[in-house]
C-alpha cells in the first residue's frame, strides 16, 4: 500500500471529504511524507485545506494552540496525524460538538500507514457491531489474561462507542486506524497486568479498587511515567476506558494506535473519560493524560457470556 493509497483511505472511505469543504491537517513534528501525501489528497477532493504545524506537546491529551482550535471551530473535517494525540482535548470535543467531523491519528507511522489503515472499514464497522451487540443491556464484565491480569467491570452500554473508522455524518470522530469498542467503565476492582505499555515495562502490574489504581508495582522495581503520573496528575489513578479490538489488519507492533485495535486484545486506560461520559455525569473525570495499554490473549465474559477466549474472537461466531 503506498502512501497516497493510505491517504485515499482516510480522504475517501472514512471522511468521505467533498469539494467545496473546509478541512484542516495538523501535525506536531511527524513524518512529513505522510502529511503530503495527506494534503495532496485532501486539495484534489476539497479544492482547500488549511495546514497547522506546532510544537510536540509533552503529553497526550494536552490542548494545541488557540490558533488550531479556532481553526478547527471553523472547519468542516479535520485530520491530526500527529506525534501526540488531541482526541481528549476541550478543541477536539469543542469541534465535533459544533458538528466537526475528524480523525486523530496519534503517533502514526509508515508501518501503520500503508498496513492496519488499509483495513475494509466496512468490515470493521460490522465486527464493532457484533461486539457492540454483546454489551447491549450487560451490567458486568470479567476479564483474565495469562499474565495475571483479573478484572471484574460494573459496564452500561451507554457510555460505550463503536470506533468503525466511518466518520461522513457531522460531528463524528474516531481514531485511524480503527476498529474497537471501547468506553469507560462505570466502577471496576481487580488486578491489572499490562502486556504493552509507552509508560511503564510490560508486566507492571496495577490493584485498581473503587475504579481508582491504588498500587503500582514494576518488574525489577523499575520507575516508570505511569507511576510518576499517579503521584503527580490529577484524575491520572481513573480507570478512564475498557475496550476491545476489532481491526482484522492489525498486528502488535509496540505501537499503541495499532497495538489498541488488534482483533484478540483489550485495552485499558487511565485518566481522562470525559470524551465517554457525558458532562454533568459524576463519573465524569477530566485529567491532563489518557493512556492505553493493550493485553494480550484475554478472556472476557459479559454478563457470564464470553466474548473473547485466550483471544480467540468468540463473537465471530
Amino acid at each position: 500500500m503506498s502512501l497516497r493509497q493510505g491517504a485515499e483511505t482516510v480522504v475517501d472511505q472514512c471522511l468521505a471529504v467533498e469539494e467545496g469543504e473546509e478541512v484542516v491537517v495538523m501535525n506536531d513534528g511527524n513524518d512529513l511524507n505522510l502529511v503530503e501525501a495527506l494534503l495532496e489528497v485532501v486539495e484534489s477532493r476539497a479544492g482547500s485545506y488549511g495546514y497547522f504545524e506546532f510544537e510536540e506537546p509533552e503529553r497526550h491529551g494536552e490542548e494545541p494552540p488557540e490558533r488550531v482550535s479556532d481553526a478547527l471551530l471553523e472547519s468542516d473535517a479535520f485530520i491530526a496525524p500527529t506525534q501526540k494525540s488531541i482526541s481528549h482535548t476541550e478543541a477536539r470535543r469543542n469541534a465535533t460538538g459544533e458538528g466537526v467531523r475528524g480523525a486523530t491519528m496519534p503517533g502514526i507511522t509508515r508501518e501503520i500507514w500503508t498496513g492496519s489503515l488499509s483495513a475494509d472499514y466496512e468490515e470493521i464497522a460490522g465486527l464493532c457491531l457484533r461486539v457492540y451487540e454483546r454489551l447491549e443491556g450487560a451490567e458486568e464484565a470479567r476479564i483474565e489474561t495469562p499474565s495475571g491480569t483479573d478484572l471484574e467491570l460494573e459496564i452500561v452500554e451507554d457510555y460505550f462507542l463503536q470506533d468503525t473508522g466511518m466518520l461522513q455524518e457531522p460531528g463524528d470522530f474516531g481514531n485511524l486506524p480503527a476498529g474497537e469498542v471501547f468506553g469507560a467503565p462505570v466502577n471496576a476492582s481487580g488486578v491489572l497486568v499490562i502486556d504493552h505499555f509507552p509508560h511503564a515495562p510490560d508486566g507492571t502490574r496495577v490493584e485498581i479498587e473503587d475504579n481508582m489504581a491504588v498500587s503500582v508495582e514494576h518488574p525489577g522495581n523499575e520507575e516508570s511515567e505511569l507511576a510518576e503520573a499517579f503521584e503527580d496528575v490529577e484524575g491520572a489513578r481513573n480507570l478512564a476506558e475498557f475496550g476491545i479490538g476489532a481491526n482484522p489488519e492489525a498486528e502488535l507492533i509496540g505501537n499503541t494506535l495499532q497495538d489498541e485495535k488488534v482483533l484478540g486484545t483489550v485495552h485499558f486506560a487511565f485518566g481522562d473519560n470525559s470524551s465517554m461520559v457525558p458532562e454533568g455525569d459524576e463519573r465524569r473525570v477530566g485529567a491532563e493524560v489518557h493512556w492505553d495499554s493493550v493485553c494480550e490473549d484475554p478472556t472476557v465474559s459479559v454478563d457470564g457470556e464470553f466474548l473473547l477466549d485466550e483471544g480467540e474472537p468468540l463473537f465471530l461466531q
